[in-house]
């Protein structure tokens, strides 16, 4: 299977993950802060992005994409490295963390609930979970039934792609005006060519495999260093307090007030300090 990276410069290596669209999207802002100190290698994940889209019966799910990972990183001839995920990239990043736990230095796990760890409860339709976001206690992730269901997403999106992620991503920031035009025409681009949208609804129509998966990686806890960062806006504190039930104890754990699911779009240059404080230091 053919995977899309964004290059990066030479150093400590570091593998890092967000799905929607693409990495390369938001590589742009964020790379220059970590070049001078890591070989950043980003790859789009199956599904996404130019990377291939299979078909589903090859599978989408958490163990598959971490193998996957796992290989790139090999022929690229990277062994060991730091590995940092946010939104279903944490999900992926945990799943390789706890897959291949000799090769994964440190993890840097960030704004996501892990499937089968705590993610479905976000989904459930309530009056408490609808109205979370605004009292800063978590968000209803109303789209992972809509996603999972056959065809439908399909029938409403194709021909509405722009209105639809544009404002999907806008309604997980704190300030919407952060989502640069040019990260969201790249999203577009890559959700309209052929496969584009089935490759991203195939990874939440295998919600409930990446859940079995999960669950039982999660049966032996991480014990290297996990770091977890949480949006007021979004997930939150709930982001640490779901990594404690997959690793033995989270090392650090930021909360990164006025902002909202997109980390690297929102606020690049502290989430970039964090990157290098956790994983250069001892």
């Amino acid at each position: 299977m053919r995977t899309c990276t964004a290059p990066g410069a030479e150093h400590d290596e570091t593998a890092p993950g967000r799905a929607l669209g693409s990495v390369a999207a938001a590589s742009f802002i964020i790379f220059p802060l970590l070049t001078s100190h890591f070989t950043l290698v980003a790859p789009d994940l199956r599904g996404f992005g130019y990377t291939d889209k299979p078909p589903a019966t090859e599978g989408y799910d958490t163990k598959v994409n971490a193998d996957d990972m796992a290989d790139l990183m090999s022929q690229l001839g990277h062994e060991k490295f730091y590995l940092h995920g946010e939104d279903r990239g944490g999900d992926y990043a945990y799943a390789l963390a706890a897959s291949y736990r000799e090769r994964v230095l440190k993890l840097s796990f960030c704004e996501m609930l892990v499937s089968g760890l705590g993610l479905e409860e976000s989904n459930v339709w309530s009056p408490e979970m609808v109205t979370a976001q605004f009292r800063e206690q978590g968000v209803w992730c109303w789209h992972l039934s809509f996603f999972w269901i056959p065809h439908v997403p399909e029938m409403l999106i194709q021909g509405h792609e722009r209105e639809f992620w544009e404002m999907f991503m806008k309604q997980e920031c704190y300030n919407p005006a952060m989502i640069e035009p040019k990260a969201l025409d790249h999203w577009i681009e890559c959700v309209k060519q052929p496969g584009g949208l089935r490759g991203i609804l195939e990874t939440y129509r295998s919600a409930f495999q990446s859940a079995k998966v999960n669950r039982e990686l999660a049966k032996k806890k991480l014990t290297i260093p996990v770091m977890t960062i949480g949006a007021p806006e979004f997930f939150g504190p709930k982001v640490r307090e779901n990594a404690l039930q997959f690793a033995e104890e989270v090392q650090r754990s930021e909360i990164f007030e006025e902002c909202g699911h997109s980390l690297a779009l929102e606020k690049p240059e502290r989430l970039a300090k964090t990157l290098r404080e956790f994983m250069l230091g001892s």
